[in-house]
């Protein structure tokens, strides 16, 4: 399939199918010297002032955090290249239909935020610039060695050959720990190491011990009330980016590599992977049922902190939320079934086909792909860095933050990342099958049908889908 421009037509088949695609904000990589801006042409006394430029970026509003962070990237920029004005519009709801509206009626922001599961669909529509000049052309992003995990970055970023967007940052799931819960069960909590990852057997074992009922005992005593859980030893939440994680360690796919992207969960190791997770709900009753944080009135991340929960498997990004709660909290790499094993992933900084500017505009997005702004967000447990200079020890100490970082978190987010880390392919029509299976998966997840009975009928329905959308394109 070849990159083409949208029309008209095209993006009313397109745009129903965005919506659920921006999950969370991403990380970013660098320009002239690594993290700062290159000088503006014609800075000098004798320089004729430059034309004033105004580049539109478009993104998905962000916590406090990510907001003051983009400002503090702009001014940075705007130090450099005085006449750029950037003008940086969020948009709350149905951010990637609203987009694809805009570059339909001939007016495309310069440059965007493309979530995961939009990227593909808006390269094989021709909604995205080819970028690969420019990428060619800098020092750093043309070079392997600048990346940390340069075959995941061409995966991400590029398709046929050609590069599309830049990286943002990673960001991967792992534990979260309450620490004082395991201290007062005499327990070890997970390690950082992945090389000291727990087997699933091990963590079930850890997850069992940190059960308890409203009598205090464990869900492998005698006279265990499943239906009084005080304390549960785990929550393993089942969106796409967990259960990715639980799947590839078991060595099943979510979906097929590009460009196929159809559907995996009716093969055995995927099946078997998502049966374990719904094991922990239904079977060993370590993991909360889906209901539980509406009944407690809590989200995971309190329940963890009010000890109602003593581990969960969630986002990276988490670190910022997780910091106002004031608990003793640690974290730990996933546990795997049979191979170590998480998701990475992130939004793409893209550049609009129709754009008016490109070559401004390329300015800016290089700048948001350098250090300056990537460092920023890891330091506040956002983003995970994607460059090596991030990645030495002095890189390290520019962004490891004691305050938001758990003692050995590097190991995290650079060993677990890059050796064990791998991105999946989400190409188009993936939100509308991807649809289908969950809602098998909901019948899994709360115990109505085993995964091998719900699953394969799902998987041939929701992979129709997936070649309608390739014909379509």
């Amino acid at each position: 399939m070849n990159a083409r421009q949208l029309s008209r037509r095209k993006f009313l088949m397109w745009s129903g199918a965005i919506g659920s695609a921006t999950l969370l904000a991403a990380c970013t990589p660098p320009a002239a010297e690594v993290g700062q801006p290159a000088a503006a042409e014609g800075d000098g006394a004798d320089a004729p002032a430059a034309e004033p430029v105004t580049i539109v970026a478009k993104a998905w509003p962000g916590s406090p955090f990510e907001t003051e962070s983009i400002l503090a990237a702009i001014d940075e920029f705007g130090e450099a290249y005085p006449h750029y004005t950037i003008d940086w519009q969020t948009e709350p709801q149905a951010y990637g239909q609203k987009v694809l509206t805009q570059i339909a009626a001939g007016t495309p922001p310069d440059t965007m935020y493309a979530g995961s599961g939009d990227f593909f669909s808006w390269v094989i529509q021709g909604v995205l610039l080819d970028i690969t000049p420019y990428v060619m052309d800098h020092a750093g992003f043309s070079n392997p060695e600048y990346w940390t995990h340069y075959e995941e970055e061409l995966k991400r970023c590029t398709w046929e050959g050609q590069w599309y967007g830049l990286g943002s940052c990673w960001v991967c799931p792992h534990l979260y720990t309450n620490l004082d819960v395991f201290e007062a069960a005499g327990i070890d909590p997970p390690s950082n190491n992945p090389e000291e990852a727990w087997t699933w057997d091990e963590f079930l074992t850890v997850a069992k011990a940190l059960t308890l009922d409203s009598n205090g005992r464990h869900p492998d005593d005698a006279g265990f009330d499943a239906d009084n859980i005080e304390q549960h030893g785990v929550q393993w939440p089942t969106w796409f980016i967990p259960l990715h994680a639980a799947i590839g360690s078991n060595g099943g796919r979510y979906t097929a590599p590009a460009p196929d992207g159809s559907f995996q969960f009716d093969s055995p190791e995927t099946m078997q992977a998502v049966q374990m997770v719904a094991d922990l709900v239904n079977v060993h009753h370590v993991a909360p049922h889906g209901a539980f944080f509406s009944e407690i009135g809590m989200n995971n991340l309190e329940a963890l902190g009010s000890g109602r929960l003593a581990m969960i498997a969630d986002g990276s990004w988490n670190l910022l939320r997780i910091q106002p709660l004031e608990f003793n909290y640690g974290t730990g790499v996933l546990p795997y079934m049979q191979t170590r094993y998480t998701d990475i992933q992130a939004h793409n900084q893209v550049m609009a086909a129709g754009g008016k500017q490109p070559d401004a505009t390329w300015e800016f997005v290089a700048f948001l792909s350098g250090d300056f702004y990537q460092k920023t967000m890891c330091q506040g447990g956002l983003w995970l860095p994607t460059h090596t200079s991030l990645a030495t020890p002095e890189g390290v100490a520019s962004w490891l933050n004691a305050d938001v970082h758990p003692e050995g978190y590097e190991m995290i987010a650079l060993d677990y990342v890059n050796q064990y880390g791998h991105t999946m392919y989400m190409g188009p029509g993936f939100w509308e099958a991807n649809g289908i299976v969950s809602s098998a998966l909901d019948t899994v997840w709360i115990g109505e049908a085993q995964a091998v009975d719900a699953l394969p009928a799902a998987v041939a329905e929701a992979n129709q889908v997936i070649e309608d959308w390739r014909n379509r394109s």
